[in-house]
């Protein structure tokens, strides 16, 4: 009777159908389509018809014309007319974020393909999940990505909007020929062409740069959110694995044993594939984060250092919370690489803890095989250098503090 029940509870089982899983797909990834979708990088943008194709090309042409209307002229300033250093040294925590922020806008699209089979295996995970049980891991772990990415974006908006808006307004006034006075530009910048020095002119081109740079900002976030949104879902797949093989050998039938270990075993593998995915990807983009990061970091300490000695609390508090998103940002994603590795290890854990020595010698043997393919964990790389780790963490932290110690003593 027992066994009847228990045929009858993992039928059921497989017949579990998410009805949610449209609202439960579009929890996890709401955040980044909402940033990217504007800006034509978002994976699963447009269509694959022609009309659709070029839009889309249309579209990113316009954003990235935008960006370099920003950040060419920003550049040509600093390498040509920067006078003041301890400006500059501030600046350049701004540049290095934003040449980051088109290093991973173009990756957006260099990798579009595999990316978007990402999002699209996701919708499927969430369509054909087994159970409820199941479910409830792939909803935890969409929360967290939830949780880091509204967090980090918090941050960074927080600190980006008085950079862009309140510094400027509070800075000190540029002095023209005829001794009439001007706001500065948020980014200091030499336009070859044209000197925008009239009003209404200046004014627009003002703004332009608020709007511009926030449309930069939204870059790195919202690419930040579809990464912390692909690592949480590999991390939850190894989670549901390890599940399973808690479960497994509660299965009373040979035939329950080979369905649920096929299932296993098939479901271990397209979460290796995912992360190998997300590993091809996006190494480029996690090496130029975590160098990039490391030098921004520099350089906000400093302003952080200069503005308390000058007595300017705007500041201080600006590059505080600017650091401390870039601190957050680095943390959160050395973190889910960290977990990610983990849950990939953990699956071996749990295939040796599940009670193999009272199994069929044929069904033990499998499990062997899984403990072997797990002594090799999954991991993420900063572009084949290093594995994405809470050690890379610490290690960035005391580097970013050897650079400062250096600039001090330089500047």
């Amino acid at each position: 009777m027992e066994n009847k029940n228990n045929s009858n509870s993992q039928s059921k089982t497989f017949k579990y159908q998410n009805l949610n899983y449209k609202s439960d797909s579009n929890y996890a990834v709401k955040v980044a389509r909402t940033l990217l979708t504007p800006l034509g990088i978002y994976p699963l943008h447009g269509s694959d018809t022609s009309l659709s194709k070029f839009l889309v090309k249309i579209q990113i042409i316009i954003v990235f014309g935008l960006m370099l209307f920003l950040l060419v002229p920003h550049f040509i300033w600093t390498f040509f007319d920067a006078e003041d250093l301890k400006k500059l040294m501030k600046i350049i925590a701004a540049q290095i974020f934003n040449s980051l922020a088109l290093i991973k806008f173009w990756t957006m699209i260099i990798h579009k393909k595999e990316l978007r089979n990402c999002l699209i295996q996701m919708d499927n995970n969430w369509k054909n999940v087994l159970c409820e049980e199941d479910r409830l891991i792939m909803v935890k772990n969409a929360k967290i990505g939830r949780f880091f990415t509204i967090a980090y974006l918090s941050l960074s908006y927080g600190g980006a909007l008085p950079y862009h808006i309140f510094l400027p307004l509070s800075a000190e006034r540029i002095v023209k020929e005829d001794n009439s006075t001007q706001i500065p530009l948020p980014y200091p910048t030499d336009y070859v062409f044209f000197v925008p020095e009239d009003s209404p002119g200046y004014e627009m081109l003002f703004v332009t740069h608020i709007i511009i740079s926030t449309m930069i900002l939204s870059t790195n976030c919202g690419i930040y959110s579809l990464i912390a949104t692909y690592i949480t879902h590999g991390c939850c797949l190894f989670e549901v694995v390890c599940r399973h093989l808690d479960e497994f050998s509660k299965n009373s039938t040979n035939v329950a044993l080979k369905k649920e270990l096929s299932w296993i075993v098939e479901n271990h593998n397209r979460a290796i594939e995912f992360a190998a995915v997300l590993e091809s990807s996006l190494n480029v983009v996690f090496l130029c984060e975590m160098v990039g990061c490391t030098v921004i970091i520099c350089f906000l300490e400093y302003g952080v250092i200069i503005d308390w000695e000058d007595g300017q609390l705007l500041g201080l508090v600006t590059y505080a919370i600017l650091m401390t998103s870039i601190f957050v940002n680095c943390f959160i994603i050395s973190f889910v690489g960290e977990r990610l590795k983990e849950q990939s290890l953990r699956v071996g854990e749990r295939a040796y803890a599940a009670h193999w020595y009272s199994l069929p010698k044929s069904f033990a043997y499998d499990l062997m095989l899984i403990v072997i393919r797990t002594s090799q964990p999954v991991t993420l790389s900063t572009g084949k250098v290093s594995d994405l780790s809470l050690a890379g963490f610490a290690g960035l932290v005391k580097t970013s503090a050897a650079y400062l110690n250096f600039i001090r003593a330089v500047v």
